[in-house]
């Protein structure tokens, strides 16, 4: 379930608020965030980095798919990877024999930019978003370093459970070597998919053929 006024919420792949210097020592302002749940973790991006929020699609499988891939679908007339953050962040251990879990049924999807391509998050629940001041920024917990990702915590006002959310530096996401292999598949699953498509005239045939029987 969406919170509303979620759905249109349009922005590109952007590193987290500067802190000011241009003024001595006076306070930046405060900036919003987008807080979701992924195995349990409160974690939040910055707004400006979700463009849209999406129901889980039918993905298509490919079998050429890196570990943190659950699956691609096209999103207008793109093809999207959904990417588990529980893998990313390395937040669930991993059965080579097992796989990683299957996601919910109404798992949500962020979607967001990575390097000018849509990419699609997938979490657990989106719980809404929330205005953070810099005060309430603190240091992330170092015992969860969520693979590097982790730019730094604030309190928890929003999923109901306290303690504090983990703020996730969205241009860190993926390493340059993680980048580049999602690009390949991307590159892969765009060829591999575009072989299951009929051109329009074809279309037309089979249309025409269908209504003659």
């Amino acid at each position: 379930m969406f919170p509303v006024g979620f759905q249109t919420i349009d922005g590109r792949m952007s590193a987290l608020p500067a802190h000011s210097t241009s003024q001595g020592t006076s306070m930046p302002p405060p900036f919003r965030c987008v807080v979701f749940s992924v195995a349990g973790q409160a974690l939040a991006l910055p707004v400006e980095a979700v463009r849209r929020f999406l129901p889980l699609p039918r993905l298509e499988r490919l079998p050429t798919a890196p570990l943190p891939v659950e699956g691609v679908f096209r999103y207008q007339g793109e093809v999207v990877p959904v990417l588990r953050l529980d893998v990313l962040l390395d937040l669930v251990p991993f059965d080579s024999g097992a796989g990683a879990p299957a996601p919910g049924l109404y798992s949500p999807l962020l979607l967001v930019t990575w390097q000018g391509r849509p990419a699609a998050l997938l979490a657990d629940q989106v719980h809404g978003d929330t205005l953070v001041e810099p005060a309430e920024r603190t240091p992330s917990d170092p015992a969860l370093s969520f693979n590097g990702c982790a730019a730094g915590a604030f309190p928890d006002r929003v999923t109901g459970r306290g303690g504090s959310v983990t703020l996730l530096a969205p241009d860190r996401l993926l390493s340059e070597a993680e980048g580049r292999l999602l690009d390949a598949f991307r590159a892969s699953a765009e060829r591999r998919l575009a072989q299951w498509q009929f051109p329009a005239d074809t279309n037309d045939e089979l249309s025409v053929g269908g209504g003659a029987g």
